[in-house]
């Protein structure tokens, strides 16, 4: 993060820019700024927070949204385009990251095995090996999460972490993102304003409240 400039400094900069003519600071210089100070110095401040669906487990990585602040970053494994949300990282969707991200806009593909990557019948069982979709476990506290299903999608929750993980594609999916063309943002149906979805923003609402209850 940049440390703030000394009086003599701003001052110094401030004559330079009045001697071409320039008084304000151009505002590609001023987000420029901002980006940099919003940025975390690196991916491994979430070591601790795993993708659960890799066989390697990686570290998750924050997703950088220069117009979407919150409290809680959304995390995202490089790897299987997989995503992380917990408190209020979702409060406003998944919003635009800094340059174009395909993690985004991934397509939502069959429903696979892990096992042995044959096709799922409806009930989570494999139609090649037979075995049923195992939990995943939670990319905070390693708890198996529990499958919810929205939209007719299924995703993944942790009831301690109140967090909720989607698979490669779901988040496009639950948002109806799709990719941008030319200058414009990722998208939604005009009648979704790509906030969080009514039944995400209010779990982890009660998750906020009822977390620290859980841990007394």
């Amino acid at each position: 993060m940049r440390m703030a400039i000394s009086d003599d400094e701003w001052i110094a900069a401030a004559r330079v820019r009045a001697a071409s003519g320039e008084w304000e600071r151009s505002a590609d210089e001023v987000h420029a700024e901002l980006r940099s100070q919003t940025r975390p110095a690196s991916p491994e401040g979430h070591a601790n927070v795993a993708c659960p669906y890799c066989d390697a487990h990686p570290a998750l990585t924050e997703l950088h949204r220069f117009e979407a602040q919150t409290a809680t970053p959304l995390l995202y494994c490089n790897t299987c385009y997989g995503f992380w949300a917990t408190d209020d990282a979702l409060t406003a969707g998944p919003s635009e990251s800094e340059d174009e991200n395909p993690a985004l806009t991934a397509s939502l593909g069959p429903r696979r095995c892990r096992s042995c990557f044959g096709h799922l019948k409806p009930d989570n069982s494999c139609a090649k090996c037979g075995k049923t979709l195992a939990l995943l476990d939670c990319p905070q506290c390693a708890k198996p999460m529990q499958r919810i299903e929205r939209e007719g999608i299924q995703l993944d929750q942790c009831g301690p972490c109140m967090g909720v993980w989607f698979d490669t594609g779901e988040i496009a999916a639950v948002y109806h993102l799709v990719p941008r063309q030319d200058l414009a943002a990722s998208t939604v149906d005009d009648d979704d304003d790509g906030r969080s979805p009514d039944w995400l923003s209010a779990a982890m609402t009660v998750g906020r409240i009822a977390l620290p209850l859980l841990r007394l």
